[in-house]
């Protein structure tokens, strides 16, 4: 699928060096964008996507601890040096830190599992904020259906912290909306990434895949459409404040 009104659109997408940020910066790129794939720890992971990234368009490599205002201020700066400005900013920086359960966890594992999620979020938003409102551009928060759901063993926090994305994003839409900015979220369901290769068994992957309506489970893929969808003005452009749940309908609500 090609949204027209994409091509030419800076895109900055954080936490792709793998996964569903890899997918999505790379996606970007076949609709002609000039795309950011940021990273914080893995180098390598980076710049295999940014390569991918520059087979189909052109992009910049950048390095920043998202829970780090003053990083994040750096990174974007960088950005917008190379990019001439921003459009689009998909906050996907953010994952499950440790199955740990709410009766033995320490206040630092809390706190870091809400900055490593939640400030995350927070800081790109702010940080890009000045710019977005030149372009009138959009942002997509990448949640989970984990904060609908309470998470699994040991994931209560992380799900927690991904409910609080949820609602950021209403707040940050409703706030952002006069300046003719769009904020909504996407929530994955159990997407076949390394995520999941760490944190779920491969029984368990195969007995949420039989649970789950269409009888699979999500690529990362599945979630880069999702998010282009949002952030094309002429396919969404009257969507803001809302989320699209991409998990095959394993968890619905009315």
């Amino acid at each position: 699928m090609i949204y027209a009104d994409l091509k030419g659109k800076r895109v900055l997408v954080t936490g792709s060096s793998s996964g569903i940020g890899a997918a999505t910066a790379v996606m970007f790129a076949k609709q002609g964008c000039f795309v950011g794939v940021h990273y914080f720890r893995t180098k390598e992971g980076g710049e295999k996507t940014l390569a991918d990234v520059q087979k189909h368009g052109r992009g910049c490599l950048l390095k920043a601890d998202m829970r780090d205002e003053e990083q994040v201020r750096e990174m974007m700066s960088q950005y917008v040096k190379e990019a001439g400005g921003l459009d689009v900013l998909v906050n996907n920086a953010g994952t499950l830190l440790g199955r740990v359960d709410i009766e033995g966890m320490s206040i630092e594992h809390f706190n870091d599992e809400f900055a490593t999620n939640v400030r995350s979020a927070f800081l790109g938003a702010r940080e890009g904020l000045e710019y977005l409102k030149q372009s009138r551009g959009c942002i997509v928060n990448i949640g989970s259906i984990a904060g609908h759901h309470g998470g699994g063993p040991g994931g209560g926090v992380y799900a927690a912290a991904k409910a609080a994305v949820h609602t950021l994003t209403i707040a940050m839409a409703k706030e952002f909306s006069k300046y003719g900015i769009r904020v909504n979220s996407v929530l994955p369901g159990l997407i076949e990434t390394r995520f999941h290769e760490k944190f779920s068994s491969a029984e368990r992957r195969k007995a949420v895949a039989k649970e789950t309506p269409l009888g699979r489970n999500g690529t990362a893929e599945d979630v880069a459409k999702a998010i282009l969808f949002l952030s094309s003005n002429d396919a969404a452009g009257f969507i803001t404040g809302e989320y699209l749940a991409v998990n095959g309908g394993l968890y619905m609500r009315a």
